[in-house]
């Protein structure tokens, strides 16, 4: 995967496009995130409940088991784990905090408010506060006892107004990626799948009477589609 120049926005189509299917599902206590290899993609699931900045960092860190031909293995704090995923870790933060635009950014606003300017990156980057506080101090624009500082007092709605800044949410649940919600919803309009078949495959995005008409299949279509010449 390149690295991405600014903020690496709409985090699930970016997956997709490296055959990996994230899907956002509430699925309460049952932990951050879960990856798994199906044939040749790789396929995570974000539990939805957790904060908009948690979801991302747990999808970032998604496609370093997938790129690395890492298998599923239990996920871990940003602080704590085996060298694996201490890796995927540092990926996931360089992928969603990359080196060069955050030393900009800070550069051109911590001087009147440390503190405020890490919010600023959290916010623009759409990065978790402790993603970014450890970013910070990875880079050296922080010392540990500032990060320390920084990570007991995350950022408030204040914060944000006095930035101009609204944080945009990503992967509210229930969510599937785009990709293949077009492909779902193009097999149902085509008879490919039936109408709770599709519903199924959707996830909860979308209810039986959401579903559009379908399309008439032609005869011929259909001798195409069992045709193994054709």
């Amino acid at each position: 995967m390149a690295a991405p120049s600014g903020p690496l926005y709409d985090l699930q189509r970016t997956c997709e496009r490296i055959g990996l299917l994230a899907f956002a599902l509430d699925v309460g206590d049952a932990g951050d995130a879960a990856y798994i290899e199906v044939g040749n993609l790789g396929v995570a699931l974000v539990n939805g409940r957790v904060d908009p900045g948690r979801r991302r960092f747990n999808l970032a860190h998604e496609p370093g088991h997938h790129l690395f031909g890492d298998a599923y293995a239990p996920e871990v704090a940003i602080s704590g784990g085996d060298d694996v995923e201490r890796l995927i870790n540092a990926f996931a933060i360089h992928l969603l905090l990359p080196r060069q635009e955050v030393t900009e950014l800070w550069s051109a606003t911590a001087e009147q408010d440390a503190r405020l300017a890490a919010v600023a990156i959290s916010v623009r980057f759409r990065a978790s506060w402790t993603a970014t506080c450890s970013q910070l101090r990875n880079l050296g624009l922080i010392d540990a006892s500032e990060r320390e500082l920084f990570t007991s007092s995350p950022p408030t709605a204040a914060d944000f107004i006095a930035l101009g800044e609204r944080w945009e949410a990503e992967m509210e649940a229930p969510a599937v990626p785009p990709e293949y919600g077009k492909r779902v919803l193009g097999a149902y309009q085509t008879g490919k799948l039936s109408a709770s078949r599709t519903v199924g495959l959707l996830w909860g995005t979308v209810e039986l009477e959401d579903l559009p008409e379908q399309r008439p299949v032609s005869l011929d279509s259909l001798r195409r589609d069992f045709d193994p010449l054709s």
